[in-house]
């Protein structure tokens, strides 16, 4: 079965539709609409891989708190994904419990 060069293009264009260009727009979209529905007291995750929990949004720009009394100012665009609430509180106890027990190790290592 010979299928003409016409429909072989064809069918190669329809394909890399359905595998690449309409699961990129749809990423696309729902990314365009968790910026739209971000709002004060949601916990996020920049592309640079900070979590923090907005404290302002505007139009372009949205404020993170990233630790207690640290804010940083990123774009929208650069924010990633929507975490559950609660995320952060875990995360920062979970990080101050290791850097504490590395704190500890350090001190029995100077004391030998």
């Amino acid at each position: 079965m010979n299928l003409p060069p016409e429909l072989f293009l064809i069918a190669m264009f329809v394909l890399m539709y359905f595998l690449l260009i309409r699961p990129q727009q749809k990423r696309a979209k729902d990314h365009k609409n968790l910026l739209k529905a971000l709002k004060k007291g949601d916990e996020v995750v920049t592309n640079g891989g900070i979590i923090g929990k907005i404290t302002a949004v505007d139009e372009s720009f949205a404020e993170l708190e990233i630790a207690s009394g640290v804010s940083v100012k990123v774009q929208k665009q650069g924010i990633n994904q929507k975490m559950p609430k609660g995320s952060v509180k875990s995360m920062t106890k979970s990080s101050s419990k290791a850097k504490s027990s590395s704190k500890a190790k350090s001190i029995e290592k100077k004391e030998k």
